[in-house]
C-alpha cells in the first residue's frame, strides 16, 4: 500500500496538515532558541544540558496526566488548547531576558507537545483503519524526519540571519498557532461506551491504573515497550558521542552535518519502505532485526576505532544512513505495534506511556554516555552499545515466539461511529 493512501482520509487529511505546519514550527525554535542562550547570552554546554533536561522530563513524569486527559476529553479540543498554549509560551520567550523563564517556558511547551501527542495517538486509533496505520505512521515519521531534522534548521537559519533569533520565535509562535485553527477542523470521535470502566465515573487513578494494566499483562505488547526502551538507551548513548568519533576518525564539522544528513535521508527511505514493505512482515520481528543490524553496525565502528583501522570516510557516511534506515523501520513499527495492540478508548494513556518509556532513555544516555566513554574510550562505548542493540533484538526474537501472533485490539472500524 502507497505511503500517501492515508491521505484519501478526510479527518487523517487535515490532521496531517495540521502536522506539518507544527512540525515546522518544531524545526525553527530549537535552532532560535539556542541562538538566544548561546551566542547573545554567552552560555555553555551546561545550559543546552539544562534546557533539554527542562523539557524531557515534563514528557517522562506527565505522560499519566497526558494520557488521561486525551482518553477523557475531546481529541480535537485536547490538540487545539496545547496548540494555541505552545504558541503563547514560544511567544513569551521573545520578551524574556533571564535564563530560567527560558526553560520554565520550555517545559510548559513541552508539556503541551505531550498533551497534543497522545490526543493524537487516540485520533488516529479511531480515524485510522487499521491496515492503514503503518502507512499513517510512516507519512507522518518522514515528515517530522525531514521539517524537523532537516529543512527546519535550514530554513531557521536563513530566518535568523534575515529577523534575528526573536522575529524566528514570532514565525514559530505563528506556526503553532496556523496548526491549532487547522486541527479545529480535524473533526470529533464519539465517546465509548466502556462497560469495564465508565468514564464518567471513573477516578483519575483509575484511569492511569487501567492504562498501566493494560500494557503490563499484555505479554506482547509489554516485551515490545521493554525492549524499544532498552534500546533507545543504547542508541542515546553512542548517538550524543557521534561528533566526538567523527573527529578521532578523521571528519570534521562538515562531514559530521553530512553524516547527520545522511541518517536523516535513510530515515525516510526506510519509512517508504516499511510503508510499502512492512505489512508482509512480523512487525515484532522486523523491530528485533533492526535493533541486530544497528547493533553490528555501531558495534564495527566501535572496533574501527579500538583497531585503528584506516576506512574510507565514505564508508562511514554508509553506515550513518544504515542505521537511520534501520531506526526508522524501529521507531516507525514502535508506534504501530502499541497502536493496534491497544483499544481506542485507551490509546491516550497507553500512548503516553509508551511514549514516555522512549523519552526516558534520552535523558538518562546522554547523562552516563560521558561516564562511561571517560572509563572505556569512546570506541569502547560503541562495542558496549553494539554488543546490547544486539542483545536486545536476541531476546525480542526468542521471547517473541511465545506470542508470535497476538490478537490485535479492536479495529477503529468497529469502534463507535465517528461523528465528522
Amino acid at each position: 500500500m502507497s505511503i500517501v493512501a492515508p491521505l484519501k482520509l478526510p479527518p487523517f487529511r487535515r490532521l496531517y496538515a495540521a502536522q506539518v505546519v507544527a512540525n515546522f514550527g518544531d524545526g525553527l525554535d530549537y535552532l532560535a532558541i539556542v541562538t538566544i542562550v548561546v551566542f547573545e547570552w554567552q552560555r555553555g554546554a551546561s545550559a543546552l544540558g539544562v534546557m533539554a533536561l527542562a523539557t524531557a522530563l515534563p514528557l517522562v513524569f506527565g505522560a499519566p496526566v497526558f494520557g488521561v486527559v486525551a482518553d477523557r476529553f475531546e481529541p480535537r479540543i485536547v490538540m487545539v488548547l496545547a496548540n494555541v498554549v505552545r504558541a503563547g509560551a514560544v511567544a513569551l520567550i521573545m520578551f524574556v531576558d533571564d535564563f530560567p523563564w527560558v526553560c520554565l517556558l520550555a517545559a510548559v511547551a513541552g508539556v503541551c507537545a505531550g498533551f497534543f501527542g497522545a490526543a493524537e495517538q487516540r485520533f488516529i486509533r479511531y480515524r485510522v483503519p487499521e491496515n492503514q496505520l503503518l502507512q499513517a505512521n510512516s507519512l507522518r515519521s518522514t515528515t517530522e524526519r525531514m521539517l524537523t531534522g532537516l529543512t527546519g534548521p535550514g530554513i531557521a537559519a536563513v530566518l535568523i540571519a534575515l529577523v534575528g533569533a526573536r522575529g524566528t520565535l514570532a514565525v514559530t509562535a505563528g506556526c503553532f498557532a496556523l496548526s491549532a485553527l487547522a486541527v479545529f477542523f480535524v473533526g470529533r470521535i464519539a465517546r465509548p461506551d466502556d462497560p469495564a470502566e465508565p468514564e464518567e465515573r471513573a477516578g483519575w487513578l483509575r484511569r492511569v491504573a487501567a492504562g498501566v494494566h493494560h500494557v503490563g499483562t499484555l505479554p506482547s505488547l509489554r516485551l515490545v515497550v521493554a525492549g524499544v526502551a532498552v534500546a533507545y538507551l543504547f542508541s542515546t548513548m553512542f548517538d550524543v558521542m557521534l561528533p566526538v568519533w567523527y573527529r578521532d576518525m578523521g571528519g570534521g564539522p562538515a562531514f559530521t552535518g553530512t553524516a547527520m544528513t545522511c541518517m536523516g535521508v535513510g530515515g525516510a527511505l526506510g519509512a517508504l519502505a516499511l510503508a510499502k514493505f512492512g505489512d508482509r512482515f512480523n512487525l515484532t520481528t522486523v523491530m528485533a532485526l533492526s535493533s541486530i543490524v544497528i547493533g553490528l553496525l555501531v558495534g564495527a565502528m566501535g572496533l574501527a576505532g579500538t583497531l585503528e583501522g584506516r576506512v574510507l570516510l565514505g564508508v562511514w557516511l554508509v553506515f550513518a544512513a544504515c542505521i537511520g534506515v534501520c531506526a526508522a523501520v524501529a521507531m516507525i513499527g514502535y508506534g504501530t505495534l502499541v497502536q493496534r495492540l491497544t483499544p481506542p478508548e485507551l490509546m491516550g494513556r497507553v500512548g503516553a506511556l509508551t511514549g514516555a518509556a522512549v523519552t526516558a532513555p534520552t535523558v538518562v544516555g546522554p547523562a552516563v554516555s560521558p561516564v562511561i566513554a571517560s572509563a572505556v574510550g569512546v570506541d569502547g562505548l560503541f562495542t558496549i552499545c553494539g554488543a546490547g542493540l544486539i542483545a536486545v533484538g536476541l531476546v525480542i526474537v526468542w521471547r517473541s515466539r511465545a506470542h508470535s501472533a497476538p490478537a490485535a485490539a479492536p479495529s477503529p472500524q468497529a469502534a463507535p461511529t465517528a461523528i465528522k
